[in-house]
Formats: structure tokens, C-alpha cells, sequence
């Protein structure tokens, strides 16, 4: 009984030691930092005609308010590969892109460890004359200010990226809408180790 005790004992020791030894290492791993960058994406597109050049006047409207803004309600059945800027947030986990050329849309966001999307990720860009000025497409997630389907949402955004000293990184999307004046900016924010998204931040 003795010798057995005295073995648990030695046993319980080893372990303590180890796990001593093993907390200041696991402490000392630093996380890789979150990564962004821009690039280019080729999405087929169906392309559009020339818009109409006179905006229409708020005063002859009876739906949508979008003077100073010109109609695209132009829009065609040829399709053709398009290449759009993008800007790619990636940790550990995810891997998202955002398309700053079509209205800031986060367009893809892969879970890496199963390889498969968050959300669906159309594979190409087909209009419809839905939004407030005719063209529109669904595809990814879309930042509506002040409306749905705004003036912006099919055109280019103001748009920035940068990687954190705390090894986030963030991408940032925004507008300031010329019908009421209204600025909006979207950050997109990635830690390091983290399998999810920081709540985006809305100004």
C-alpha cells in the first residue's frame, strides 16, 4: 500500500512539473497576426449600357428620390470576365474578400478548416433593375445607408485597409451619399485566433 501511494505521489509530481513547464511555452506562442491586402478578382459580369446622362428631378419622382444621381437601368444579357479590386482580410480561420468597386460588399467569407463559405458566394454578377437607381445584383453581404439597395450599392466606395500593432487587421468600406448627405463608414475587423468577425463598426 505504501509502495502505491509513494507511486501516485511520484506520478502527481511529474505531471505538476510538466504542466509547469508547458504553461510559460504555451504562454510565449504568439498568434500569427491577421493579414489584408488587395488585389484582383475576376467574377463574370453581365455588362450594362450607357446610362441615362440627364438624372431625373425629385419634383417629377413619385418613388425613388435619387437626383443628383443618373438611372442605370440600361442593362444587358452579355456576359464577359470582369476584373474587380478587391481587398482579402484572412487569420487563422477565415478568409474574406471585399469588393470595393461594387458598392464595398463583403463578397466571400471561407471558413478555412472546412473549406466552406459562411454564406453563399455567387459566382457571378448579374443586374437586375431593382435598386434605387435600376442596377443591382445579390451577391455577399450589402451596407445599406440611408436605403436598401442605395444610390452606391453597384458603384465604387471609399475604401482603406491596415493591420493593428495588437495583430488585428481591418478593412474599411464608406460613402457619403450625395441625395441626403449622409456619410457612412464600415470596418471589417479580424483578431488573430479568432473564428469570428469583431461586430463591425458603424459611424
Amino acid at each position: 500500500m505504501g509502495q502505491h501511494h509513494f507511486q501516485i505521489e511520484r506520478l502527481m509530481r511529474l505531471l505538476l512539473t510538466a504542466l509547469a513547464l508547458a504553461i510559460p511555452l504555451a504562454h510565449g506562442l504568439a498568434q500569427a497576426p491577421a493579414r489584408v491586402w488587395e488585389g484582383t478578382l475576376t467574377l463574370p459580369t453581365y455588362e450594362e449600357g450607357t446610362p441615362d446622362r440627364n438624372p431625373a428631378f425629385d419634383e417629377f419622382s413619385t418613388g425613388r428620390f435619387n437626383y443628383p444621381y443618373t438611372l442605370r437601368e440600361n442593362l444587358t444579357n452579355h456576359r464577359a470576365p470582369h476584373d474587380w479590386r478587391a481587398v482579402y482580410l484572412e487569420n487563422e480561420y477565415l478568409k474574406c474578400s471585399v469588393l470595393p468597386d461594387i458598392g464595398g460588399h463583403l463578397y466571400t467569407c471561407i471558413d478555412k478548416i472546412s473549406g466552406q463559405p459562411m454564406f453563399y458566394a455567387n459566382p457571378s454578377i448579374k443586374k437586375a433593375n431593382i435598386g434605387y437607381r435600376g442596377a443591382w445584383a445579390a451577391f455577399g453581404i450589402e451596407f445599406n445607408f440611408p436605403v436598401s439597395h442605395n444610390w452606391v450599392s453597384m458603384s465604387p466606395v471609399e475604401y482603406s485597409f491596415a493591420a493593428h500593432p495588437d495583430g488585428s487587421a481591418s478593412v474599411w468600406v464608406g460613402n457619403i451619399d450625395r441625395v441626403y448627405g449622409m456619410e457612412w463608414l464600415v470596418e471589417l475587423r479580424l483578431d488573430p485566433g479568432s473564428a469570428f468577425h469583431r461586430q463591425p463598426r458603424l459611424h
